[in-house]
C-alpha cells in the first residue's frame, strides 16, 4: 500500500522539477580556479573574466568527544555570508562579508579564540558555555592602468568577541586586519606580479570572578609544550590580573612581500613575511616573539577541466621571556627590563598537493598533506625538552550534478606520530626546579593531533530556478586507539539556504 507521505513527496517533486535551472560555476569554484587568488596579489583578480555572486544563510549542529581540550562536546552555530566577483571592461572587483555565531557547551582549556596561533597560551579548567561572534569582510580591486600593466589592492578585516558565562569567566576581543597593494605586468602568455603585505592582529583576555566561591579557580600559562605556571588565576605568574595592565593583551605586526609568475597554464608564487609579536603593554611586556614565514603556491592547468596545485608553508618562531623588575624612584614605580631568556622555539613545515577535475556535471578533488614540526622548550636552564611531530592525511571529495540536484560526498584519513627528548645541559651551576608540566593536557593535545582517524561527509543540494538553492549535509569522524581523549566519535549536521546570482 502506498503511504500518504510518499504521495506527498512525489507531488512536491513534480511541482519543483519545472523550476530547476542549469547551474553554472559557483563563486568558490571561480575563486579556486584562478591561482592568483592564493598568491596575495589582488591585481591577479583580473586573470579570470567571470562574474558571479552568492548569498547564503546556514545553521549547523554537532556533538562528540573526539575533540581538542578547548572544543565543546556539543555546539551549534549559525551565520550568513555574501560574496561577489565582478569583471568589467577596465577593472575587476571581489569582496565578501561574513557573520557567524557559535555557542558551545562544556568548554574549558585555552582561553584564546585561535589556540596555538601564538607561542603562549592560557588555560582554565571549569567547563561552561562559551559564545563566539565573528564579523569579517574582504575587498579587492584590479585595474588596467596601461596596455600591459595592472594595479590592484586588497583589504581584509575581521572582528571577534568571545565570552564564557561561568566562573572563571572571561571576555576576549580580537581584531585582525590586512592590506596588500600589488602590480602586474602581462604580455600574451606571460604575467609577472609583485605585492606588499601588511597585517596586524590583536587579542585581549579579560578574566573575572563574579561573587564568592568556596574554592579557588586556577589557570595555567603554557609557555611551550605545556610547561609553565599553574596557580590561582589572580596570581602574578599567569598575568591575568596584573596591576596597571588591561587583561592579557597580545599583538602582532607582520610585513611581507610576494612575487608571482605565470606562463600559460603554469603559475608559481613565493612570499616572505616577518612578524613581531608581544604579550603585555606599555613598559610591561612579558614576552616577545619574532617569526619568519615562507609560503609558495604552484598550480598547473593542462586543460579546461584539470587543475594541479601544491601549497608549501614554512614557519619559524621563537619566544623570549623578559626579565622585569620594578624600582621606585622619587615615589614613582618604574618597570625596568634587565634582559630576556629564550624559552621556546618552533619550526613548522606543511606541504599540500591537490588535484581537481571540473566539468559542467562533475567535480572531483583529491589531495593530501604532510606536516612536520619541531618544538624546543628551554624554560628553565639547564633543562631542554624537544619534540618532533609528523602528521599526514589524504582526502577525496566529489559532486555530481543532474538536473536540479547536486550530490556531494567525501572521505578523509589522517594520522601521525611524535617523539620527545629531554636533556640537561652540562653546567657547573646548580640546576633549579624543573618547570611545572601540565601532563594530562599535553597527552590529550598530542593524541588529538596524531591519532589515526577517518572522516566521511555527504550533502544534497537542490538548485532551484533563479539561482535559489537549499542544501543539507552531515559529517562524521571516527578515531582509532584513543587513550587520553574522552571519546572516539564526532558528528555534525548542516542546513543551508542560498542564492547564486
Amino acid at each position: 500500500m502506498i503511504k500518504f507521505r510518499n504521495i506527498l513527496a512525489a507531488a512536491l517533486l513534480l511541482v519543483l522539477l519545472p523550476l530547476a535551472g542549469a547551474q553554472g560555476q559557483t563563486y568558490d569554484e571561480v575563486r579556486r580556479h584562478n591561482p592568483w587568488n592564493a598568491g596575495g596579489n589582488a591585481a591577479g583578480i583580473r586573470m579570470d573574466s567571470a562574474t558571479v555572486s552568492y548569498a547564503e544563510i546556514y545553521g549547523r549542529y554537532g556533538a562528540g568527544d573526539l575533540r581538542e581540550s578547548f572544543q565543546p562536546d556539543r555546539w551549534w552555530n549559525a551565520g550568513a555570508v555574501a560574496a561577489t566577483t565582478v569583471t568589467t571592461e577596465k577593472y575587476s572587483m571581489a569582496g565578501s562579508f561574513r557573520f557567524d555565531h557559535l555557542s558551545g557547551r562544556n568548554m574549558s582549556g585555552s582561553m584564546f579564540i585561535h589556540p596555538g596561533l601564538y607561542p603562549v597560551d592560557v588555560l582554565e579548567f571549569t567547563p561552561g558555555r562559551k559564545d563566539l561572534q565573528t564579523y569579517a569582510f574582504t575587498g579587492g580591486v584590479s585595474v588596467d592602468i596601461a596596455p600591459n600593466w595592472r594595479a590592484g589592492g586588497s583589504v581584509d578585516f575581521s572582528s571577534a568577541n568571545y565570552s564564557k558565562r561561568k566562573d572563571l569567566r572571561h571576555t576576549n576581543y580580537r581584531l585582525d586586519m590586512g592590506v596588500s597593494p600589488g602590480v602586474m605586468y602581462h604580455n600574451g602568455d606571460l604575467a609577472l606580479g609583485l605585492a606588499y603585505l601588511y597585517r596586524k592582529n590583536t587579542e585581549s583576555i579579560d578574566a573575572e570572578e563574579i561573587g564568592t566561591s568556596a574554592g579557588t579557580y586556577y589557570a595555567f600559562l603554557d609557555k611551550g609544550l605545556m610547561y609553565g605556571a599553574y596557580e590561582a588565576w589572580s596570581g602574578s605568574g599567569v598575568h591575568l590580573s596584573e596591576s596597571g595592565i588591561d587583561g592579557f593583551p597580545v599583538k602582532e605586526t607582520i610585513h611581507g612581500a610576494s612575487v608571482q609568475a605565470q606562463w600559460g597554464g603554469l603559475y608559481a608564487d613565493i612570499g616572505y613575511r616577518y612578524g613581531r609579536g608581544s604579550v603585555g603593554e606599555k613598559e610591561t611586556v612579558w614576552f616577545r616573539f619574532p617569526s619568519h614565514r615562507l609560503t609558495s603556491h604552484i598550480a598547473y592547468r593542462p586543460g579546461s577541466s584539470h587543475f594541479l596545485r601544491v601549497g608549501i608553508d614554512w614557519t619559524r618562531q621563537v619566544n623570549n621571556e623578559s626579565v622585569l623588575g620594578r624600582e621606585t624612584e622619587n615615589g614613582i614605580t618604574i618597570t625596568r627590563v634587565y634582559g630576556s631568556n629564550r624559552i621556546f622555539e618552533r619550526t613548522e613545515l606543511m606541504v599540500a598537493p591537490e588535484y581537481e577535475y571540473h566539468s559542467r556535471r562533475h567535480t572531483f578533488i583529491a589531495g593530501g598533506w604532510l606536516a612536520a614540526s619541531e618544538r624546543v622548550s628551554t624554560l628553565m636552564y639547564p633543562y631542554v625538552v624537544s619534540q618532533d611531530m609528523k602528521r599526514y592525511g589524504a582526502y577525496a571529495r566529489g559532486a555530481v550534478r543532474t538536473g536540479c540536484l547536486e550530490i556531494k560526498a567525501g572521505l578523509s584519513f589522517a594520522s601521525g606520530n611524535f617523539s620527545e627528548k629531554s636533556r640537561t645541559v652540562d653546567t657547573t651551576v646548580e640546576p633549579g626546579e624543573i618547570p611545572y608540566h601540565l601532563a594530562d593536557y599535553y597527552d590529550w593535545q598530542n593524541e588529538y593531533l596524531t591519532a589515526s582517524r577517518i572522516g566521511a561527509e555527504a550533502a544534497l543540494r537542490w538548485n532551484i530556478r533563479y539561482g535559489i538553492y537549499w542544501e543539507t549535509g552531515a559529517a562524521y569522524t571516527h578515531g582509532f586507539d584513543i587513550k587520553y581523549i574522552e571519546g572516539s566519535h564526532r558528528w555534525s549536521g548542516t542546513l543551508k539556504i542560498g542564492y547564486n546570482f
